[in-house]
């Protein structure tokens, strides 16, 4: 009798213990999904913030806009992508006529092919801009061809200058210049937004004009 009440406590010390072991095994499951509940919420809200700086341009944007964009995603590329492993994010441009002939004249920009379009156009007109022309009649006058093209053709005369020895200069700086500006100023249709699939982050911006 003494042994089956040992046999019966031990039963009863056994099954509290495994009924204990139950109870924390859930415990530590419900723990490891709340976890991982709050994990997901974490990185959903990460993304979200992530894709907030770029869906603010799915739409139409002028040309400084896309030229800030392209920016924003070279950097992005070369800084967070590359370090960290992210998807790269693409901006193409589709151009469907020649802008001119030695500027914006590719059918498709990338983000960093336009960026350094955008340059080498800024760069020409301060290069020109930037070459000085003496007077004909003073050699210790001389004038920019940026400074010789806001002013008056009389006043330019008035210093003596030729026109055949700046006329031709300051007729590329406008040219350039206003094409700058143009571009910057003209509108690009928004095409569509890309989504990566398992993490939902943008990764191409597509615009056309």
């Amino acid at each position: 009798m003494e042994n089956a009440s040992k046999a019966l406590i031990m039963a009863g010390g056994v099954l509290i213990a495994l009924m204990v072991i139950g109870l924390l095994v859930v415990f530590f499951n419900n723990l490891s999904d709340l976890q991982g509940i709050e994990y997901s919420s974490e990185k959903t809200e990460q993304i979200a913030e992530f894709n907030k700086q770029y869906d603010v341009y799915a739409r139409d944007v002028y040309g400084s806009e896309l030229f800030s964009i392209a920016n924003k995603i070279d950097d992005y590329n070369k800084r967070e992508s590359t370090n960290k492993g992210y998807t790269k994010i693409e901006l193409e441009v589709n151009i469907k006529y020649n802008m001119d002939k030695d500027f914006f004249n590719k059918n498709t920009y990338s983000a960093s092919s336009l960026k350094a379009e955008i340059e080498k156009l800024e760069n020409k007109v301060k290069e020109i801009g930037n070459i000085s022309i003496k007077s004909a009649t003073n050699s210790k006058v001389s004038r920019k061809i940026s400074q010789l093209a806001t002013m008056r053709t009389k006043d330019i005369e008035d210093l003596g200058f030729v026109k055949t020895d700046y006329s031709e200069n300051v007729t590329q700086y406008n040219t350039y210049k206003t094409l700058l500006t143009e571009v910057k100023a003209k509108v690009f249709k928004y095409v569509d937004f890309k989504y990566e699939k398992y993490t939902g982050r943008v990764i191409k911006m597509i615009y056309e004009i």
